[in-house]
């Protein structure tokens, strides 16, 4: 909020008449994993920080000064407290305090020294409400406007290394939170659609382009209203957070109530009895369950102090499981957040269910909703065989017959927790070839030689500590493995002769260290294809033989940021045993597109599988000739 004078009542003061639900205890306690707590302040204008262990506040306190790097008068004056702020770690290890005021000041600074790294101030009215660091260094601020209804109404995303934003248009905006598990950046607002009731609306975010021209796009299958029985009258959202103790859920927070939203079904549901009440402005959770909540003064049982100031602040910051509380006698505490580095449940990745397509048919092949990577191959045999990788589980295997049938259970490949992503490929003896990246260790290899069972050990075939993405494809004439890694050190090649053994060095194929996904095929005359999508989504593809690469790659067509066919996340291409080369693409939120080139140029990608929920692709030819695609469709039906 911006801060109002004693005795001043704020727009958006919670309507009379809610019944409060008073906090019991729970059997939880604080565990020692369980982080510090930030509060913001807007009495003394400092961030303070408390020990949930021993319910202290400890000598650590943040504004920002000139002797921390902020320029005077026009970062640090009228600094209000923070309306919100959090502690997130980067790419590179470092951790990062992120800060939105009323007054207007959005900042990234050292945590926890709190030194300057980056800054905007915008205007006042704009009332910054909420604010979050992307995993790409750039900040993502929601700007609710002014009682009196100007500025704000707005999500931004700045880019931090040019000054460069994105805007997406959302009137009282109060939340942004990133999750990594879909990739999308969850706001919420309560604007008016223009109906006698207001509503509160969750929306999720695909943030697009490179870090340096940052796009915002909706995800309209996300959207969730909140909706309020008739004649209940408005309401206003005021907080999303994650749950640090459930990937799939959320918090969210308003006027009247606290809800529970589960990101799988899609549903929403209030919270518990001692979490369910009105006028809390802040929610965050702890490793070990426990929840922290600021609920304005003026509403509480009996009221508290700071509701004779105005009609947001309280002195007091609330625990649940257990149900304790903290007192600061004057302050003005707006919200209140756990210094958690993660974005959630340590940032889990996207996973789901397993669906493959052929001839516009659609078949659930693992209803493990854990998946997270799948990867397919043919075998000449006319098999279908694909890959799945349960993160904390382990890699499987699952296999198609000639005619048509799946297996019904899949077999167990390789019981390693650490495994991010995986790759198969069959050589023309019909012997599978399944890799296996674990980060910062390297990729092993293992066979399944033609109508056997996977060998039981795996060999270790590379050592590079960079690698982010594989893919393998076998040359239909000599047999030979190629293993194409991509990571920070570019794309690399890693050559096994028919006889399975591996180069001692592997060969530099591209230098580019933005590398986010990598594909790779054969056709029948000898010819390897090497695919590969940037993180902003271009598509290179480089053509080569069974002893090189060539110089150049060649940009694919219908990449980029084209509203009308998304943003490429996720490729898979598919070659052999046909004279065509089948690219298919994953676009955020548009679900499979497919191009098909026959050795001249490239068409306009078409849409293939308009599926919205799909966050992995495999492609393969058998020797039918029928394409099968394959998707982990993230919240999909069991």
């Amino acid at each position: 909020m911006i801060k109002r004078g004693s005795g001043v009542a704020v727009a958006a003061a919670l309507v009379c008449g809610i019944s409060l639900v008073q906090v019991a205890p729970s059997a939880a306690t604080a565990a020692t994993a369980d982080h510090s707590i930030l509060v913001g302040d807007q009495a003394t204008d400092k961030i303070y920080r408390l020990n949930p262990a021993t319910s202290a506040w400890d000598s650590w306190t943040w504004a920002p000064t000139t002797a921390l790097g902020y320029t005077s008068p026009t970062e640090t004056g009228g600094f209000n407290g923070g309306n919100d702020f959090r502690v997130r770690t980067t790419t590179s290890g470092l951790q990062r305090l992120v800060v939105a005021d009323g007054a207007g000041l959005a900042t990234v600074a050292t945590y926890p020294a709190g030194e300057r790294v980056w800054a905007v101030r915008v205007p006042a009215a704009d009332n910054l409400h909420a604010v979050e660091l992307l995993p790409d260094g750039n900040v993502a601020i929601a700007a609710t406007g002014t009682a009196a209804g100007t500025g704000g109404d707005y999500v931004r995303v700045y880019s931090t290394s040019n000054g460069a934003t994105a805007t997406f248009p959302l009137e009282t905006a109060h939340a942004v939170l990133w999750d990594p598990g879909i990739r999308r950046l969850w706001v919420a607002g309560s604007p008016n659609d223009g109906t006698a009731e207001e509503s509160q609306v969750l929306k999720a975010l695909e943030v697009t382009g490179p870090a340096t021209a940052p796009g915002l796009r909706e995800d309209p299958a996300r959207t969730q209203v909140i909706s309020l029985a008739a004649g209940t009258g408005g309401d206003d959202v005021h907080d999303v957070a994650a749950d640090h103790t459930d990937p799939d859920k959320l918090w969210i927070t308003t006027n009247r109530y606290v809800y529970t939203y589960d990101k799988v079904t899609r549903q929403l549901a209030r919270a518990a009895a001692g979490i369910d009440r009105g006028a809390v402005k802040s929610i965050s959770s702890q490793p070990s369950g426990q929840l922290i909540q600021t609920q304005a003064d003026r509403y509480r049982t009996p009221p508290g102090a700071c509701g004779t100031v105005n009609g947001w602040c309280t002195e007091t910051v609330d625990f649940v499981n257990p149900a304790t509380s903290v007192t600061r006698a004057g302050a003005q505490f707006y919200k209140a957040r756990t210094a958690s580095p993660h974005y959630g449940v340590e940032d889990t990745a996207q996973r789901g269910r397993v669906f493959d397509t052929v001839g516009g048919t659609t078949t659930r092949i693992d209803g493990n909703a854990a998946t997270g990577q799948t990867a397919a191959t043919a075998g000449p045999d006319g098999r279908q065989h694909v890959l799945t990788l349960i993160p904390g589980s382990g890699l499987w295997s699952r296999s198609r017959s000639a005619t048509g049938g799946w297996e019904t259970t899949a077999t167990r490949v390789d019981h390693s927790t650490q495994i991010t992503d995986a790759a198969i490929a069959a050589d023309p003896d019909g012997d599978l070839h399944a890799f296996t990246l674990i980060p910062g260790s390297g990729v092993w290899h293992r066979v399944r030689p033609l109508n056997q069972a996977w060998t039981g050990t795996a060999e270790k075939v590379d050592s590079g500590t960079d690698v982010t993405s594989i893919a393998a494809v076998v040359h239909p004439g000599t047999k030979r493995l190629h293993l194409v890694l991509a990571g920070s050190g570019g794309v690399r090649d890693r050559v096994a002769t028919a006889t399975g053994d591996w180069t001692a060095a592997a060969t530099t194929v591209d230098t580019n260290a933005t590398v986010a996904d990598v594909a790779a095929a054969a056709l029948p005359n000898g010819s390897l294809h090497l695919f590969t999508v940037t993180a902003w989504g271009t598509v290179y593809h480089r053509t080569g033989t069974d002893s090189g690469w060539s110089a150049g790659a060649s940009v694919v067509p219908g990449g980029g940021e084209n509203p009308a066919t998304g943003q490429v996340r996720g490729l898979a291409a598919a070659g052999w045993p046909t004279t065509q080369l089948d690219l298919v693409t994953l676009r955020a939120g548009l679900g499979l597109w497919k191009q098909t080139w026959t050795g001249a140029s490239w068409p306009a990608a078409a849409s293939l599988d308009p599926t919205p929920g799909a966050i992995q692709v495999y492609a393969t030819r058998l020797t039918d000739n029928t394409l099968h695609t394959g998707t982990i469709v993230e919240i999909s039906p069991p």
